[in-house]
């Protein structure tokens, strides 16, 4: 494959089966490397250069976003994000993933989720503005499509973050968010189907803009745990795998 010297970095052609963890990897290492608003270029220069679908790298910058680690502008790419103040949280993962693993994070996630949904209607100046263009957004890349089999996006949960006015809880979520795509990849798995949760955060943005706290921190409750409860009960605890 031809160098091409308009990227600011280096990327090695892909040619694994698990495309999505290769990409995200990749894209991931490529990040670390760059600087604040330095942009990694288009989905097409992106594929082209890892040798793979645009599909799979759209996956991954999403994902990457949903971490807090780049920022997609419409019509004008993708660009490293700001790098966060504060101690980065530390906190040991298993070398394998398990149905506990997935419990925990779920537990944390639900718990963050539903704070941050509170802290958003709780914020005076909370915008929802940058949800509902995330919403309308994913509403557009659905449109016309087979249901997909799985999702990795968080980026409607990312935009809540932003909205709520706590940068504690905004930092706390974006690391459990990149524990939680970590885990899956891990896994090789993804999450019910996009439509199914693209539905549900509408349902959850429809009660946030009508100021009816309780009824979406439910609703978000709902979206985030019974993802972990329904398909840990598939995977084999760490425990059982030793015992036999």
């Amino acid at each position: 494959m031809a160098k091409d010297d308009s990227l600011p970095f280096g990327l090695d052609p892909i040619r694994k089966i698990d495309v999505f963890r290769a990409v995200l990897g990749q894209l991931q290492d490529a990040v670390a490397r760059m600087q604040p608003g330095e942009r990694l270029g288009s989905e097409r220069e992106l594929a082209e250069r890892l040798n793979v679908s645009r599909v799979s790298v759209r996956e991954a910058l999403r994902a990457l976003e949903s971490m807090g680690k780049v920022e997609i502008r419409r019509n004008s790419g993708t660009f490293v994000a700001q790098r966060q103040l504060g101690q980065p949280l530390l906190i040991d993962t298993p070398a394998d993933v398990d149905a506990y693993y997935i419990k925990q994070i779920g537990a944390a996630r639900e718990a963050l989720e539903v704070a941050i949904v509170r802290a958003v209607l709780d914020n005076p100046d909370g915008d929802l503005s940058g949800a509902r263009a995330v919403l309308g957004t994913a509403g557009t890349e659905l449109a016309g499509k087979a249901p997909a089999p799985g999702s990795l996006d968080l980026r409607f949960e990312n935009a809540l973050a932003r909205a709520c006015g706590n940068p504690v809880l905004a930092g706390l979520q974006r690391a459990v968010h990149e524990m939680w795509i970590d885990a899956w990849v891990r896994l090789g798995g993804a999450v019910a189907d996009a439509p199914r949760l693209h539905n549900e955060h509408l349902r959850i943005l429809a009660a946030m803009e009508a100021r009816d706290a309780d009824t979406a921190a439910r609703l978000m409750a709902e979206h985030v745990n019974p993802v972990a409860r329904r398909y840990s009960a598939a995977i084999r605890p760490q425990s059982d795998r030793r015992s036999s």
